[in-house]
């Protein structure tokens, strides 16, 4: 089964499908992308170059700035597990887990 934990942060990667406390979470497709890609490489710090290139594709020549947003957008759909997405100084990102 293609499911990833976190306490109660639930990701049925098969569904596409966010839940947090047994409720459904929104998120758009590169939100959910995201969130997954943080969760498998959880307490690593991951540049914005690296997040770009394995969620977005190299072939995408927008701004690093575009990460920061969407990692904004994604902290406030996560509610309370947004606090463990984790500002890296100089480097980019990381889902911080205890």
């Amino acid at each position: 089964v293609n499911d990833l934990e976190f306490k109660e942060l639930k990701i049925n990667e098969t569904a596409h499908e966010v839940t947090i406390n047994n409720e459904v979470v929104k998120l758009t497709n590169k939100e959910f992308e995201l969130l997954v890609y943080l969760l498998k490489h959880r307490n690593v710090a991951l540049s914005r170059e690296r997040l770009l290139d394995d969620i977005w594709g190299y072939d995408f020549y927008g701004d690093e700035r575009t990460i920061d947003t969407h990692i904004k957008m994604l902290r406030q759909s996560i509610k309370e597990y947004g606090d463990y997405i984790k500002t890296v100084r100089g480097v980019g990102y990381k889902f911080h887990a205890e």
